[in-house]
């Protein structure tokens, strides 16, 4: 039996070993287990995606038998404190077997914890940490999967005040209560940010829990996940030196409205996340398109389309989170065998027209000029957005 440990001290550049260990390989494991840690000790800007895409990925290659917490079941209440818990659990909850390190079968106190965990999240409740995360479940039952705020049986909560107030009272009481000044310019950006999620969220419903055939997907989890993240400008750069985020945070501009006095500077994560087949499978269309055409054509504004109940701002999507986060952030997307990214600092954006989509800048995560070769087919869509604060000086 194979086992794939997660570590406590995971980094992203760990994650990537084991996605070139047992996914790239292009192997199908009949049997494995999983093993999590009861907390990580680090979160970096985009650890929480890679794992998400790394497990989602091996469950749909492989199978996953048991999933092993590596501690006591008695600290279950740790594990349940990271992000990373609930999305894991709710995806493999009706196919993989639960235990502790001691081989004791911790399902039922599992479902205990979901249940609340489920509460908390409906409830708008404090999480512990400067961090929220909002997953629905599609496989498991209605009213124990879906998150009110964004929708219900009837379909897509389509009332975008109504989740920009709500995304309020989750930044103002649990996400930026680190430093008032945030909070002020919070509330410069507040339509910015209620957009983006209202935006993501509304794509992850039209677009996540059904395949290319518009079949049900058996085991589907979406989400939206927010973390402020505090660091030493040179503790950033170290942890991603030769990678874009690197160089976004040695722009100029950066450098001289972000950072404080004390060379620490404040920015937001975004992920939206969902267990579909993703964009390229999603909106695959017979002809000269290519595969990195189908993404870009996402970016554009009016070129998806959904039969779901949603009337006001269809097709607007990723189109409108690139003009928000003009001048100021960063974008990452990961779906399918592609990892690609817009430096907004870097490359202002403009709205181009669908017939011209070389003028749509995207880079390659990758720094390979966008070769897919030895890169397994992911499963899912990940969407990475940065936004640093300006300054408290």
């Amino acid at each position: 039996m194979i086992e794939i440990s997660i570590p406590k001290n995971v980094t992203i550049s760990k994650i990537a070993e084991l996605y070139n260990q047992y996914i790239n390989t292009g192997d199908n494991f009949l049997d494995l287990n999983l093993k999590l840690p009861s907390s990580f000790d680090k979160y970096t800007y985009g650890l929480l995606g890679d794992l998400l895409k790394f497990v989602i990925t091996l469950n749909t290659k492989s199978n996953i038998e048991t999933v092993i917490f590596d501690d006591d079941v008695a600290n279950i209440d740790s594990f349940y404190d990271q992000e990373y818990a609930y999305p894991i659990v709710s995806l493999l909850w009706n196919t993989a077997a639960f235990i502790d390190k001691n081989n004791v079968n911790i399902k039922s106190k599992l479902r205990e914890k979901q249940n609340e965990f489920f509460i908390k999240m409906n409830s708008l409740s404090r999480l512990k940490g400067n961090k929220y995360i909002f997953t629905n479940t599609d496989h498991l039952p209605q009213s124990k999967g879906l998150i009110r705020l964004f929708e219900n049986q009837n379909g897509f909560n389509d009332d975008e005040n109504q989740i920009k107030q709500n995304i309020r009272k989750i930044f103002d009481e649990y996400i930026l209560t680190f430093n008032k000044k945030n909070k002020y310019e919070f509330e410069g950006i507040l339509d910015d940010i209620g957009a983006i999620v209202y935006e993501l969220t509304k794509n992850t419903y039209e677009w996540g829990r059904t395949d290319e055939n518009m079949i049900e997907i058996p085991a589907s989890i979406r989400g939206v996940y927010f973390r402020f993240h505090k660091n030493k400008i040179d503790t950033v750069l170290n942890e991603y030196v030769d990678t874009p985020i690197y160089y976004f945070f040695k722009h100029p501009f950066v450098n001289q409205n972000c950072l404080n006095e004390l060379n620490q500077i404040y920015y937001l994560e975004i992920l939206v996340f969902d267990s579909g087949v993703g964009f390229i499978d999603k909106f695959f269309q017979k002809g000269n398109s290519t595969n990195l055409d189908i993404i870009k054509k996402c970016l554009v504004k009016n070129q998806t389309s959904s039969v779901s109940n949603l009337k006001s701002k269809k097709g607007m999507g990723l189109d409108r989170i690139l003009n928000i986060l003009n001048k100021k952030g960063f974008v990452k997307i990961q779906t399918d065998k592609y990892s690609v990214y817009r430096d907004l600092i870097k490359d202002i954006y403009k709205p181009i027209d669908i017939q011209k989509l070389d003028d749509l800048k995207l880079e390659d995560w990758n720094n390979n000029n966008f070769s897919t070769n030895n890169i397994a087919k992911s499963q899912g869509s990940f969407i990475s957005i940065l936004y640093p604060f300006k300054s408290n000086n």
